[in-house]
């Protein structure tokens, strides 16, 4: 186990575990924190099979062959929708499946060599170690020349690098930068120069090195990009556990100034009938941990016009929205009388909150009596 080993496994380690921690309290906390998990792992990914390939461990794991570059183009146009989304707001929408095409292409050019039984990758992934050059030229592709697959990679991170910094670029201008804001801009800078790397230098130097070269050049720089972005990630925690997000969103409002207070009827009334639909229909206030990204996505509606919505039209925000709802249908469940063998924390829980203590302030907030009182004052009419 020499330190280039070490070197991989450890940055494997770090993407891995980031990770899973964005993923996690993404759901709890903050959707988009999701989005960037799932980022994470695909480099994570990618570091393990430059890692076998390195090692010549990848004969051991044949079906892993080619697999990495699908991963590759799935992250690249990901991470610019996490962008969109923390800067934005709103979810994944349908018309983002055209960022797959590029993944899509790949997929469908090597289904054939993708479908070769575990054998014949081997023998495949035997003679490519063999000839190096051989494995950076694909040339298994069936619908272009060799040597096309890296260029086009690289042409096409940059394509989602350019329009990332742009967007950034153009937001970071409107924002009073504090809180989770502040965090997230010089997260969001460390990872756009590191991901710099990993495709300036091989169009800048493609003609210039032979292809190996060329070839873990970009592949140890995906391993810095893992590396260097998921450890700094560990000291920005209001990022990686989506803390004061509703501070940034509120930032989010003020830098759109010409929309402040703008809503058109129709815009009113188009979000009136979705948050009908998906609050009182539907009932999501009832999912423990629902934030107003959560209702963006269920909505499709951008969370700054929810917001503007729920500030202006209902004189309200979004946690007092919620915890309103909750209480009426906690309220609704003591009155049918069907509920009396559940405790306060039974009560809450099924009313949608955390626990006993935010329920007993949101009922006391909204009804000016305990829950207890309310209950033993129906008992009473009972």
């Amino acid at each position: 186990m020499d330190f280039i080993n070490l070197f991989y496994l450890f940055s494997m380690f770090i993407g891995f575990l980031v990770g899973m921690v964005l993923i996690y309290f993404g759901f709890k906390k903050n959707r988009p924190n999701i989005l960037l998990g799932v980022n994470f792992l695909l480099l994570t990914y990618m570091s393990l099979i430059l890692w076998l390939l390195i090692s010549e461990q990848l004969l051991n794991f044949p079906y892993f062959y080619r697999t990495a570059y699908l991963a590759g183009f799935l992250f690249m146009p990901l991470m610019y929708i996490y962008i969109r989304m923390v800067l934005i707001g709103g979810g994944l929408k349908w018309k983002d499946l055209i960022h797959l095409l590029p993944a899509l292409v790949f997929f469908i050019d090597f289904w054939p060599v993708l479908m070769l039984d575990n054998h014949e990758k081997y023998l495949l992934i035997q003679s490519e170690l063999s000839n190096p050059v051989l494995f950076t030229q694909f040339t298994q592709s069936r619908f272009f020349p060799p040597d096309f697959y890296t260029p086009f990679r690289s042409l096409v991170l940059a394509f989602y690098w350019v329009i990332s910094a742009i967007m950034i670029w153009k937001n970071i201008k409107k924002q009073d930068v504090n809180g989770f804001a502040k965090e997230w801009f010089v997260w969001i800078k460390i990872f756009l120069g590191l991901e710099l790397l990993v495709f300036f230098p091989f169009l800048l130097l493609f003609w210039a090195i032979d292809p190996m070269t060329n070839f873990l050049l970009v592949h140890l720089t995906i391993v810095l990009l893992t590396l260097g972005t998921g450890f700094t990630l560990l000291f920005f925690p209001k990022i990686l556990y989506g803390m004061d997000q509703d501070l940034f969103e509120r930032q989010n409002i003020k830098s759109k100034p010409e929309r402040t207070e703008n809503l058109s009827n129709q815009k009113i009334k188009e979000i009136e009938e979705k948050l009908d639909q998906v609050l009182n229909k539907e009932k999501k206030f009832l999912l423990r941990g629902y934030t107003i990204h959560s209702l963006a996505e269920d909505t499709d509606i951008p969370v700054y016009l929810l917001t503007l919505y729920i500030n202006h039209h209902l004189l309200s925000n979004f946690s007092d929205l919620i915890n309103k709802m909750r209480i009426e249908e906690s309220c609704q469940l003591i009155e049918s009388g069907k509920f009396q063998h559940l405790s306060l924390i039974g009560l809450a829980e099924l009313s949608g909150f955390n626990n006993r203590n935010s329920f007993t302030l949101a009922f006391q907030k909204f009804k000016n009596v305990s829950p207890s009182v309310f209950i033993k004052s129906m008992r009473r009419k009972a």
